[in-house]
């Protein structure tokens, strides 16, 4: 091998060698570049919030999802919203009393919305819908919080997925699909995000015209310290209210509907057995003898309570549309308890035990909460007949 053939080979390797250590620097630079911009940009993005947010949503962890949205602040917003109606099907509200009551729901809306966030987190961590209780529990602000929720949708709402993110400025919003699960309808809800950090900085997401064309770099969101992307508001939830509730307003107008004749026949005919009752128990001394307890025992079990299954087992023959849902649970939970309550009557004065007085009488009470719901549904009543006095 010649001397001129020994360097050129010798070049070639030398440049070969460098090119692989160009290729593995430059493979290593790609690895770390991806991992910075992935921890460095991407994680402090209101998209990497967003997704993490909906991927805790249904995975069930209720410290993720809640550290993406700000539920004081979305809860003021959707309550305006919700209520701007609230007062419009009631149609025993004179005018003047809707104005009066409109005007009250605005005072008490930190009262009301402390609720729902009380609500939503106990959802969160177990699971399961409850009251707020407090200054909401029963009739005390003039409103049934049970039926609130429900109209709300919130119950019967599921978040299917992300669907876009868009950064304006120092605001970015987001859209998401969802579905109101008894009439199956989809919606596209669209939120308002902030990064509530404040040390965060925006990099493109405008338009340029360049040349006499407009173009739009994407934006992203620098921060090298901390983010805390978080919803603010729910901008379309009124379309949204708008959209579902015509639907579940009609279901429910179906509903009532055809079980009238039903709820009719069985009212007169427990107004004739509540008569009979009232004067089984008439005494002369005003304590029932031993046959009086059985007599009126005997008729309770005998006629009262196969009344109420009768009725129940009537009404659950009719279909139930899904918007009627909520209305149907109610019958039924009024007649197990009203039957519970009739049966602790029949022991306590069997028995002579005054704990199952009382606990007639307690299960009495709940089953006229739940009358008063059912009644309130079905004449579209918004709020109880006298305004409360301000907490």
């Amino acid at each position: 091998m010649d001397d001129y053939t020994w360097r050129r080979r010798l070049s070639e390797r030398r440049r070969r060698r460098e090119r692989e250590r160009l290729f593995v620097l430059s493979f290593f630079l790609l690895i770390f570049g991806a991992i910075f911009f992935y921890f460095a940009v991407y994680t402090k993005t209101p998209e990497y919030a967003m997704r993490e947010m909906v991927t805790a949503y249904k995975a069930g962890d209720a410290d993720t999802f809640r550290r993406h949205v700000d539920l004081n602040s979305v809860t003021l917003k959707a309550y305006d919203d919700l209520t701007s109606d609230l007062f419009k099907y009631d149609t025993q509200l004179s005018d003047r009393e809707r104005s009066l009551f409109e005007n009250f729901y605005v005072l008490i809306r930190r009262q009301m919305c402390n609720g729902a966030v009380k609500v939503i987190n106990t959802y969160l961590d177990t699971g399961e819908w409850t009251l707020p209780g407090g200054i909401l529990k029963g009739r005390q602000l003039g409103i049934d919080y049970d039926i609130l929720l429900d109209r709300s949708l919130i119950r019967h709402t599921s978040l299917i997925d992300l669907e876009s993110v868009e950064i304006h400025d120092e605001e970015a919003t987001a859209t998401f699909s969802v579905v109101e699960e008894y009439t199956q309808a989809p919606f596209t809800l669209k939120v308002t995000l902030k990064d509530l950090a404040n040390d965060s900085f925006n990099i493109g997401g405008k338009e340029f015209e360049i040349f006499g064309r407009k173009i739009k770099f994407p934006g992203f969101s620098l921060n090298f310290g901390g983010s805390d992307w978080k919803i603010v508001s729910v901008d379309n939830y009124r379309g949204y209210l708008d959209a579902v509730s015509p639907i579940l307003r009609q279901n429910l107008a179906e509903y009532i509907d055809n079980t009238a004749e039903i709820v009719y026949r069985y009212n007169n005919l427990f107004e004739a057995e509540q008569s009979t009752f009232i004067t089984m128990q008439r005494s002369p001394y005003g304590i029932m003898t031993t046959n009086q307890r059985a007599e009126v025992s005997s008729y309770i079990t005998n006629t009262i309570i196969p009344s109420l299954e009768e009725r129940q087992a009537e009404l659950d023959q009719v279909p139930i549309p899904q918007g009627a849902q909520f209305l149907a649970s109610l019958r039924q939970e009024s007649t197990r308890v009203t039957i519970m309550a009739w049966q602790s009557y029949i022991k306590g004065i069997t028995e002579n035990s005054a704990a199952d007085l009382d606990t007639a009488a307690s299960l009495h009470k709940q089953e006229l909460v739940f009358d008063q719901r059912i009644e309130e549904i079905v004449h579209n009543s918004a709020v109880a007949r006298n305004l409360p006095e301000l907490p």
